[in-house]
């Protein structure tokens, strides 16, 4: 089903019949949902949903197709607009859920704009398909990706950002700080434990304010310097906004307290390793073992050359010539 050409008057999204998942029958649909299945340890990016809501402005249809482009491979963008999702209204949720449970997405980008709230851009997260929590973001000095010409074009399409956050705005208010686990969360990409210098090629700065958040994107250039290092250049790529954080919903602490679970970590058991292609591998240490050659081990009649050479010394010794006592003793007086 394509979500992007859903209409909420045709089917409820509201409706239990619609939100329960079918029980798969074959093997190939038992491994879609089991990759479906949240889990522990996340080894994907998180997919993010991005819509429009009953009324959108001209600012915000691109601030949002500027969005997609950065979460390109990670996102489905939506072009229709949606009455019925007020996220921040008690049952107005029920809507961006099932576009949740629909795409596989585990967070969203709504787009409002109305006479209190002109160009409101609202970020958020899910969990199991459930609205977890969510900041508006008011966007103002909005400049698109366009108007920056081709200096985007040393970026590569679905490398990972890096992201700095710089004020202490960040870490005392809740809203703000909100936000940045937000953002991070949107944008941070696959989990990887190893990176390549040359494959950091663009930066996410968002600057805290006493007014408001400066958020800017620049690509990275590096340049020779002479030594191991090289020396760093940014230059602005856009998008280019400025934000004020409006209302923001925490999530309820049950929830959050399952959402936040991790994965217990048992005992490191010694000299027992896990590998891709043996499984579980292990390593025994035997002390020296002494008296083995005494041991009297089983051998075939036909491997006992011990007998065999016996035999054959036994019988030359029968055909050699036997010595004279009278040679031996004139050999004794000769001396």
């Amino acid at each position: 089903m394509d979500i992007d050409n859903f209409d909420p008057h045709i089917a409820d999204p509201s409706s239990t019949v619609n939100m329960v998942l079918k029980k798969a029958k074959t093997n190939l649909g038992k491994r879609a949902l089991m990759k479906k299945a949240p889990k522990l340890v996340e080894t994907e990016g998180k997919m993010c949903v991005m819509l429009h809501g009953g009324k959108s402005s001209q600012v915000l249809k691109n601030l949002i197709t500027d969005l997609s482009v950065l979460k390109k491979g990670e996102c489905h963008k939506m072009t229709r607009k949606n009455d019925g999702i007020r996220p921040f209204e008690g049952g107005g949720e029920t809507s961006l859920e099932f576009f949740a449970q629909k795409a596989d997405a585990g967070a969203f980008v709504l787009g409002t704009h109305q006479k209190k709230r002109p160009d409101c851009l609202t970020v958020g997260r899910f969990f199991d398909y459930h609205l977890f929590d969510m900041v508006e973001l008011l966007v103002r000095n909005y400049k698109p990706m366009d108007s920056f010409g081709s200096v985007g074009n040393g970026a590569v399409l679905g490398s990972k950002p890096c992201m700095v956050f710089l004020g202490d705005r960040f870490e005392t208010e809740p809203a703000l700080r909100m936000a940045k686990n937000v953002l991070m969360d949107i944008f941070r990409g696959k989990p990887a434990t190893r990176i390549n210098l040359k494959g950091v090629d663009r930066v996410i700065i968002c600057t805290a304010l006493e007014e408001a958040v400066m958020f800017r994107q620049c690509v990275i250039r590096y340049k020779k310097s002479g030594t191991r290092l090289p020396k760093v250049e940014l230059e602005e790529m856009g998008p280019s906004f400025d934000f004020v954080v409006g209302r923001h919903q925490e999530p309820p602490p049950d929830v959050k307290k399952q959402a936040y679970a991790k994965a217990k970590i048992g005992k490191k058991v010694k000299n027992v390793e896990h590998d891709s292609l043996e499984g579980k591998v292990g390593r025994i240490y035997v002390e020296k073992q002494t008296g083995l050659e005494e041991l009297a081990m089983m051998k075939m009649k036909g491997l006992k050359r011990e007998r065999r050479q016996a035999a054959e010394e036994r019988e030359a010794a029968m055909k050699a010539p036997k010595k004279s006592k009278t040679d031996d003793d004139d050999g004794e007086d000769s001396d």
